[in-house]
C-alpha cells in the first residue's frame, strides 16, 4: 500500500477524534509506533488491520468507514498528484480519466511495486461513467468514497450503483456513477 494512504489514515483518525485515537488504534492493531511516509510503501495488511480493529473500536461497519475514508482522502489525492488532471476537467471527466492518465503514469514513474488498482472506466453515455475495479485488496468501498469524495469537491454529487461487487462473490465491482438528481 501506498504510504500516502496510511498517511492520510493517520491524519483521518487525528482529525475525526484525535491524536490518542490514533495511538491507541496503533497499539490495538499490534502496530505500535508505525510512522507511514507519504512516498513510501507499506504491506497491504496494515491498512487492513487498522481499518478493521478501527470498525472493532468505534462498531463502524468496514465499508462504511471505508467510504469516510475514501472521500477525505480526495484533496490530499489531488494535490499530491493533481499534475496529472486537466483543469479543465468535470469530477466525472476525472472518474473517467483516472487509469488513463494517473494510474498509468503512476506506474510508469514508480520504481518500487507499488500499484494502485487497475480500473476500466468509459462512458456509458454523456452523464454516465462505468469503473471496473478489479483488485486483490477488494476496497470497492474506499472507491466508492473517492468517488463521492471527487463530486464533493467538484460540487457534482453523485449516485452510484453497483450492479457487481467482489464482495458479494462477482470476479469484479462495477461501480457506475452518474450525477445525483437533485
Amino acid at each position: 500500500m501506498h504510504g500516502i494512504v496510511l498517511n492520510q489514515l493517520k491524519d483521518f483518525v487525528v482529525q475525526t477524534y484525535d491524536r490518542e485515537t490514533w495511538t491507541t488504534l496503533q497499539k490495538e492493531a499490534g502496530l505500535p509506533g508505525r510512522i507511514y511516509v507519504p512516498v513510501s510503501e507499506y504491506p497491504d495488511e496494515d491498512v487492513l488491520t487498522l481499518v478493521e480493529t478501527a470498525s472493532e473500536l468505534t462498531d463502524i461497519p468496514i465499508p462504511d468507514l471505508l467510504e469516510m475514508f475514501g472521500e477525505f482522502l480526495v484533496p490530499p489525492l489531488l494535490e499530491t498528484y493533481g499534475v496529472h488532471v486537466d483543469k479543465d476537467w468535470s469530477g466525472l471527466e476525472l472518474i473517467a480519466n483516472v487509469e488513463r492518465y494517473i494510474h498509468i503514469a503512476l506506474r510508469e514513474k514508480q520504481i518500487s511495486t507499488y500499484t494502485p488498482p487497475e480500473l476500466e472506466a468509459g462512458w456509458r453515455d454523456n452523464e454516465t461513467v462505468s469503473v471496473v475495479y478489479d483488485s486483490e485488496r477488494e476496497m470497492c468501498h474506499l472507491a466508492r468514497g473517492i468517488i463521492n469524495g471527487v463530486g464533493e469537491h467538484f460540487d457534482e454529487p453523485f449516485e452510484i450503483t453497483e450492479p457487481s461487487c467482489m464482495l458479494d462473490g462477482d470476479d469484479h465491482c462495477e461501480l457506475v456513477v452518474s450525477h445525483e438528481n437533485t
